[in-house]
């Protein structure tokens, strides 16, 4: 077990390298540049002369790119187009990616094996049709159309579920965790945490759909 272990995570290496080598060679192939993506429709040769002079741009590719990966083995991923760290927005998201996986995988095992369940024991009969064309229209559409019409139609039109957000604003809630609805549960906020809760629904359907 331990040997296959190691085997995995030596071969991560290769993967991880042939990953950064992808990503640093499609960011440079966009029309322009990186430089001009930045920029957008404030692109002028000033501006982006400045913007490659400023990043290291204007350097040769093998410079550039072990720059690349001696800030990524750092965790050092630069600033974003508000001049924060990188690392530490994805930090600060980082709680709701994994409140909305771990939702979206309760509703998947939650729905799935009861379902197939009661399908194969109605084998050939409506259940069974009805789930299997109900699994191949989940897998077959994307998850962001998906989204958009649940949100369309239980948010817009019903009004039952929150629209968009984490959380109401008019919710005073702590948050030591960043998972909202377990952050909830241990400060004894039982609003906080039913609020949370059903902000997560059709992100949680819609993610575990697939």
């Amino acid at each position: 077990m331990l040997r296959f272990v190691v085997r995995r995570l030596l071969l991560l290496v290769p993967i991880l390298l042939g990953l950064s080598v992808l990503l640093f060679f499609w960011l440079r192939a966009l029309p322009g540049g990186p430089a001009v993506a930045l920029l957008g429709e404030r692109s002028t040769p000033e501006a982006v002369a400045r913007i490659e002079a400023l990043y290291g741009l204007n350097e040769p590719w093998y410079v550039q790119y072990g720059k690349f990966l001696q800030n990524a083995i750092q965790l050092d991923f630069g600033n974003t187009a508000r001049n924060r760290p990188v690392t530490e927005e994805l930090l600060r998201v980082f709680p709701a990616t994994v409140e909305l996986a771990i939702s979206a995988l309760i509703f998947a095992i939650g729905v799935g094996i009861p379902l197939g369940y009661l399908a194969a024991r109605r084998y050939g009969r409506w259940l069974d049709n009805l789930s299997v064309s109900g699994s191949l229209l989940g897998v077959a559409v994307p998850v962001f159309f998906l989204a958009i019409i649940l949100k369309y139609v239980f948010a817009v039109q019903l009004g039952w579920l929150p629209a968009s957000g984490r959380q109401s604003a008019r919710i005073d809630a702590e948050h030591p965790t960043g998972l909202y609805v377990f952050d909830g549960l241990i400060t004894g906020n039982w609003p906080a945490a039913w609020d949370a809760f059903i902000h997560l629904i059709l992100p949680a359907i819609a993610l575990g759909s697939i």
